[in-house]
């Protein structure tokens, strides 16, 4: 397994020994300046000692391994070290001393007591409250402070501290949820709108019709100002007579995004209070044309009145059901918890949502040519979003008080005492969220803070939510407390159920993990592995194999990094357009190596296939970024790690048949391009950083990412290649090789680009996106970089 000698590697004790290899090279090169009884600097390096967990000595080692690689020592005149005796000194004194700095943290058998990450609160906060709402992502973690940057997994108490802003945003957010989920206010007043595009037909409307308005009144009355008011932009009319939406890209001729009304359906409701849940049932599926994606609909916030638009994405969510059988998509919109203007609708006196389609193209496409003077012609078939009908429902439509705030009190229902019932409920709420069993008397202090704010005349549920904050912000729910023994003591059932679920969830333990861990069953190797393999086979899991592969392959760099993938003329020609379409490029690039790893975990494949296989794991819009003539393989199963038949979908039209795409797929690898982490294009242009000339920086990202030895930061005496080869080349007209070589020539450069270069220029027959540069040769498909 190459994981496991690569981790055997790493952890060996593998520094040159000093007496036999290091101290001669002191003796040679050091010990005529740095010895005898008047040193220079004061610095004696032929009998010094070698007790790094000394820092003052520790301090002089760091201070020589500087100069050392920045080519200061030994000084001009003296004789040179090789660039092996300069890497045998440099590498024994960097080991040493880091060492030597963690056994002084206490090294494996003493941990810092760590803060959750913000994600890892995020989604506590949100199991706790029941604050799951179906396609509505609400990036809770977004509005806490951001964590510190690590490549490795964020478990490390030293870098997640715990400060005034954290404590402040905290408590900002949780007083915020509490509020949402009791609200403690009247029932709002019911209002129901059933939209019914087919019915459009009744009153006129032909195919291809640009826009059309008209007022629909609320099921519940007839009142004349509570109309609402809907705008159907460019549509046709199926045979049924149901609406069918056009992408929004392409509309009547209009390349753009621009019209506040193309390809979508805009309900422009009556003003009312954004507070509670607003519900939207929408019955839609798609026509699909063979070779195409499913149609994206796109449900947002947005307010249309002139020179003040604003939208706001809520949902987005592939349709790719056919429209025989079409299928009903209900949304929970947490109007408190979605951060929009909403003074523009209060000034409006309307509230607005918008229904589209926002499918963008898989293949490359530029703007057909126009002859002066005639009709623009389009010759592609594109995914239309049909709509059925849409029933729009307010806040306090269904049940009161709302389900999420029965669910959070239900711990008191059957106690009439007003105090037992807030203390019920504040025990439960402890339990989920400090993650633990919760005594009685550690809630005495939440208790009577509820009996104060009772006491100044606040209902139950007002005088619930202080206690309940001061709960959610405790120490015990943003920590991960363990106990403190004087010596190192194997971990309790309790602290080893957080550690495994937040490790694989990135959330607290379930119930049944807790059940096991207060019987003392937790330890047992059998039970363990067992709940581990639940574990892994729970879809939670996807947050650890997302979040693991993030972090070891950088993959966050390409959304951050200035890579211009070039498809504003291939996205007719339009920047808008283009932009969205390598958002969504981007998107699926870093999310292949992930699922990649995924279906490795889950069909337990070997640990060698992530850097060589015959397969690949990808979906429509990468396939038609590699350019895979076939992929028609069965999908990949997010949850159980079955291996699932292909989804099929039908076309409208003809009877034929086409794969659902969007999901990620194991397909053949072609000829060109071994399968595995190492040539898949996020991977090259993660370490490619768009650069076109990236062969240290990728040899740099494959040692320190996939050999795990950071090479360091270049001296900062060490002149960049660009400088050294117009200094020596009158104009710097030598190649990129030629140019490594002489920057290669000092040998406190050859010291890493020996190890850098070689690794750089395996990837040589890949561009900067990642993609197969045309009669390039066939080196990671032979396996000189993996190994095969």
């Amino acid at each position: 397994m190459v994981i496991a000698t690569v981790a055997r590697w790493l952890s060996a004790e593998d520094a040159v020994p000093w007496d036999r290899a290091v101290r001669p090279l002191l003796a040679k090169h050091c010990a005529e300046c740095h010895g005898g009884e008047r040193p220079e600097g004061g610095v004696r390096l032929d009998q010094p000692s070698t007790d790094l967990a000394d820092a003052k000595t520790r301090g002089m080692w760091e201070r020589a391994y500087a100069l050392l690689v920045r080519g200061e020592m030994p000084p001009e005149g003296k004789p040179r070290l090789s660039t092996d005796e300069l890497e045998t000194l440099a590498a024994s004194i960097r080991r040493g001393v880091e060492r030597a700095v963690i056994a002084e943290r206490g090294g494996a058998r003493r941990t810092t007591m760590r803060r959750l990450t913000r994600f890892e609160y995020a989604r506590l906060l949100e199991d706790v409250l029941g604050l799951h709402y179906e396609h509505v992502p609400l990036q809770l973690a977004d509005k806490l402070p951001a964590d510190p940057h690590s490549d490795a997994p964020m478990a490390d108490g030293e870098l997640l501290t715990f400060q005034n802003l954290h404590l402040k945003a905290s408590v900002d957010l949780v007083e915020r949820l509490v509020k949402s989920v009791l609200p403690d206010r009247p029932r709002p007043q019911p209002f129901t709108y059933r939209i019914q595009p087919r019915a459009l037909a009744e009153i006129g409307l032909g195919t291809g019709r640009k826009e059309l308005g008209f007022k629909l009144a609320p099921e519940e009355s007839d009142d004349k100002n509570r109309l609402a008011v809907i705008v159907v932009g460019t549509m046709d009319l199926t045979e049924t007579g149901v609406a069918s939406f056009p992408p929004i890209h392409r509309v009547d001729g209009y390349l753009g995004r621009d019209k506040a009304t193309a390809g979508s359906l805009n309900i422009v409701l009556p003003y009312f209070e954004p507070s509670g849940e607003l519900r939207l049932r929408i019955r839609a599926g798609a026509v699909i044309p063979n070779g195409e994606g499913a149609p994206m609909m796109r449900v947002s916030l947005y307010n249309n009145v002139d020179n003040e638009r604003f939208g706001k994405e809520l949902a987005a969510i592939r349709v790719s059901n056919p429209v025989d059988r079409m299928q009903d998509y209900e949304l929970e919109i947490p109007l408190d918890l979605i951060d929009f203007p909403y003074v523009l609708f209060q000034r409006a006196g309307q509230f607005g949502v918008r229904i589209a389609n926002d499918h963008m193209p898989l293949a490359d496409r530029a703007k057909p040519p126009r002859e002066k003077g005639q009709p623009e012609v389009w010759p592609w078939d594109e995914p239309r979003l049909v709509i059925d009908e849409v029933v729009v429902m307010g806040p306090g439509t269904s049940h009161w008080p709302t389900w999420r705030q029965s669910l959070l009190t239900a711990a008191g229902d059957t106690l009439e005492d007003d105090v037992e019932r807030a203390a019920a409920i504040l025990r439960e709420v402890a339990v989920r969220a400090w993650r633990r069993p919760v005594g009685a008397d550690e809630l005495n202090a939440f208790v009577d803070l509820y009996r104060r704010r009772r006491g100044e005349g606040q209902s139950r549920d007002a005088a619930l939510r202080e206690p309940l904050t001061a709960v959610l912000v405790s120490p015990h729910a943003i920590y991960l407390v363990e106990r403190k023994a004087e010596r190192p003591a194997l971990l309790s059932g309790v602290e080893l159920a957080n550690r495994l679920s937040i490790f694989l969830w990135g959330a607290g333990p379930d119930r049944e993990l807790l059940e096991l861990a207060a019987a003392g069953r937790l330890s047992d190797p059998t039970v363990l592995a067992a709940q581990t393999d639940r574990l892994l086979a729970d879809k939670r899991s996807r947050r650890f194999v997302d979040d693991f592969v993030t972090r070891m392959l950088a993959l966050d760099r390409l959304a951050h990094d200035p890579i211009d993938f070039g498809l504003t003329l291939k996205s007719f020609s339009n920047a808008k357009v283009a932009e969205l379409r390598q958002q969504r490029l981007k998107q699926d690039l870093a999310a292949e190596p992930a699922r990649y790893f995924e279906y490795l975990l889950r069909t337990n494949r070997p640990a060698f296939e992530l850097i060589g296989s015959d397969y690949l794991v990808v979906n429509d819009r990468l396939a038609h970024y590699y350019g895979l003539a076939d992929f028609a393989g069965p999908m990949v199963g997010a949850v159980t790690g079955a291996v699932t038949g292909a989804v099929t979908r039908a076309v409208t039209g003809a009877g034929a048949r086409a794969l659902d795409g969007a999901e990620f797929r194991r397909v053949a690898a072609p000829d060109d391009r071994r399968g595995g982490w190492l040539t898949m294009a996020g991977v090259v242009a993660a370490a490619s950083r768009g650069n076109k000339e990236a062969t240290i920086l990728r040899g740099v990202y494959l040692l320190d990412r996939f050999l795990g030895e950071h090479p360091g930061t270049p001296p900062g005496n060490v002149e960049p290649l660009e400088v050294q080869a117009k200094s020596k080349n009158k104009g710097g007209q030598a190649s990129l090789r030629e140019r490594i070589a002489q920057h290669t020539s000092v040998n406190t450069c050859a010291l890493c680009h020996r190890k850098i270069d070689p690794l750089g220029f395996a990837w040589a027959d890949f561009d900067h996106l990642g993609q197969r540069m045309s009669g390039s040769g066939t080196l990671l498909r032979t396996g000189a970089l993996a190994g095969g």
